[in-house]
């Protein structure tokens, strides 16, 4: 429809010669041979002005007759024509006996038509196009909404394309920006309500720095080609109190809302009691994310070496403060034939592992920083040599722990079945480094850590959760071997198992014979055939042997005693690599599992962390800066919205 320039066009697609849809809502609407329905639907449903006043193509069109006259500024590069009132200027007769010659005549260029000046129209395919660009700068890269009235950038573009008109920041907030949050709503739902069988939901809230309080919700499940998709349901203001009752008030309105509330099989918090109350009273299973837990216990077993840690940011402060001090680091390393130097790291409460990282860097310079105190004026005091030794081996203590949060903390790949097995893995790297040749500092460090992990209830209920253990059992890569060590759990863990997918097969059966019964017998032919085939009260059918062989040859035993068969055919496959990715492995192994693979997408959905709306504020974070401190709290709900689901 390249012949369509009406700005109704950027948010209606053609169906047929009479029809529409629209890219916002998905409705259908009729046009025939005038837009006024078409315009009408955008001005009720989604307050968007489709005038002709309004109409950027036209505009455009507007503001290329002055081009005319300035071919510089148009698109072609052919010559100017004379400015004399001819259409070409005065030729010699010299010339003339020139040109007749028929190489010159071959060379002679043809006459520019005026039609060669004017800028060819922009379709409105085009300006989508571009527009839909456009909106990335914003809903991608969170840039203001008035970059596009910045003198540099408007230049930019003029550059690259001269037809495109740039809509003013109040055309992109108000118009462009709902335009297409909307449709992404939409998107979202229909791939909720499509794929989603079973979500892991993860919430969390967070106050920004205008003081404002906001409340995030995220759900995780597996489609059907087994792949992990994450959406965001929204990040709300919330400015009630934060009990319990408040937050499940506005969390079932959110399920509600997206048809989710028998579907959420699991929901990680961030270990807040408000939260556990809110979801109790919803009764939505949840459990605690495990990246808090190890912080927490870091944190309760660092406070032995509080003195330390103050006297390393104390003098990281200084370099970081200090222009001298930190020129001199920087030049000390260069003379010393370090071609890249760094800086040393500042301490962030609220970020994970970041005591770990500020000691690590610190460690790792300790050539550069013992010099370069020796240099300075007023330099704090130094380490003794016994504190070095001290740093190096914490290094090493909290090195695993790091390494933990790390990988628990992906998003993009399922981390509920690794969350038994990390902790476990960290309790036996524990008691192995508590007897090793440590300074007794440091190995009072690791008897604080091994304690914590092992008196803290919401570390030792992580193996008593019927939903991590589920997880584990289910990983190709695990199976039952976290569970060798206590009888008792794995056969807790396998009868779980078994348990749920006898339910499965009971449910399949069920379908099965329904859908049976309603599909109507088979055409043995005619009427007058069938008189012939009709023996008495007895009939003979073409059919009678495969059906009485095909029946014979039907799954025998009970549902149960099929799931058992199926789980232990699983067991006796090889373990799968740690390094491959277990979902990959169950998209090509479903159709050996015919059962087995329907509680796997259910049930390795789930997550271990909080993460996913911890790092929504971190974004929401980037959105309300400095140069955005009046926006509005629906259009930051827009935006982290689009940046989230976007993919």
């Amino acid at each position: 429809m390249d012949n369509r320039y009406s700005s109704v066009w950027e948010h209606f697609t053609i169906i047929d010669g009479i029809h529409a849809k629209c890219d916002i809502c998905k409705r259908k609407y009729s046009y025939k041979s005038t837009l006024t329905n078409l315009k009408k639907h955008l001005s009720n449903k989604h307050l968007i002005n489709c005038s002709p006043a309004n109409n950027p193509v036209r505009q455009n069109q507007n503001t290329h007759h002055d081009n005319i006259d300035n071919p510089d500024d148009s698109e072609t590069h052919e010559p100017q024509p004379s400015t004399s009132g001819s259409s070409m200027a005065p030729v010699s007769s010299s010339a003339n006996s020139c040109m007749s010659r028929p190489t010159e005549v071959a060379r002679k260029r043809k006459q520019t038509s005026i039609i060669g000046y004017v800028p060819k129209k922009m379709t409105v395919d085009s300006k989508k196009k571009i527009d839909g660009a456009l909106l990335k700068l914003f809903t991608k890269d969170y840039q203001p909404f008035r970059v596009v009235e910045d003198e540099g950038f408007k230049e930019f573009v003029k550059l690259l394309n001269p037809n495109y008109i740039l809509p003013d920041r109040h055309s992109i907030s108000k118009t462009y920006i709902p335009a297409l949050y909307e449709k992404c709503v939409v998107e979202m739902k229909e791939l909720v309500e499509k794929e989603a069988q079973s979500v892991c939901m993860t919430t969390d809230c967070w106050t920004s720095r205008n003081n404002e309080s906001f409340m995030a919700i995220t759900i995780h499940f597996i489609d059907s080609n087994f792949s992990l998709r994450s959406v965001l349901l929204g990040c709300f203001e919330f400015n009630d109190h934060h009990t319990g009752v408040n937050l499940s008030e506005k969390i079932k309105q959110t399920l509600d809302e997206w048809n989710l509330k028998k579907k959420v099989v699991l929901a990680v918090l961030d270990n807040a009691n408000n939260i556990k109350n809110a979801l109790n009273i919803l009764q939505i299973k949840s459990t605690g994310c495990f990246a808090h837990t190890m912080n927490l216990v870091i944190q309760s077993s660092l406070i032995l070496e509080n003195s330390l840690i103050d006297q390393v940011k104390a003098i990281v402060t200084h370099f970081r403060k200090s222009t001298v001090a930190n020129n001199k680091l920087h030049t000390y390393q260069i003379n010393n034939g370090i071609s890249q130097p760094k800086k040393l790291i500042q301490d962030v409460q609220t970020r994970w592992n970041s005591t770990f990282y500020i000691i690590s860097r610190f460690v790792e310079l300790e050539d550069s920083i013992r010099g370069t105190l020796g240099l300075l004026d007023k330099a704090p005091e130094n380490l003794k040599g016994e504190e070095w030794i001290i740093l190096k081996e914490m290094c090493q203590v909290l090195k695993p722990f790091e390494e933990a949060t790390r990988v628990v903390s992906g998003e993009k790949f399922m981390t509920s079945s690794l969350v038994i097995v990390l902790s476990q893995g960290l309790v036996d790297v524990c008691s192995k480094m508590s007897k090793m040749n440590y300074n007794p500092r440091v190995l009072d460090i690791v008897n604080k850590l091994l304690c914590t992990m092992l008196e803290k209830d919401t570390w030792k209920n992580l193996e008593k959760s019927r939903t991590l253990c589920r997880s584990t059992f289910l990983d190709p890569r695990f199976k039952n071997i976290p569970f060798l060590h206590s009888t008792s759990i794995l056969e807790t863990t396998k009868e779980d198992i078994i348990e749920n997918l006898t339910a499965i097969i009971r449910n399949e059966k069920n379908q099965t014979a329904d859908r049976n019964e309603q599909i109507p017998p088979p055409d043995n032919g005619s009427e007058e055939v069938q008189d012939l085939q009709t023996f008495g009260h007895q009939s003979i059918s073409i059919w009678d042997t495969i059906d009485r062989n095909a029946a014979e040859v039907q799954p025998s035993g009970t549902s149960t005693s099929r799931a058992i068969i199926e789980v232990q055919r699983y067991l006796e496959v090889a373990i799968l690599q740690r390094n491959n990715d277990p979902l990959i492995w169950w998209r090509e192994n479903s159709y050996n599992y015919p059962y087995l693979h329907i509680l796997a997408k259910r049930t390795l959905c789930c997550l271990g962390t909080s993460v996913p709306c911890e790092r929504v504020f971190s974004k929401a974070g980037l959105i309300l800066n400095d140069r955005r401190c009046r926006l509005k709290n629906d259009k930051v709900k827009m935006l982290l919205f689009l940046n989230y689901n976007s993919n």
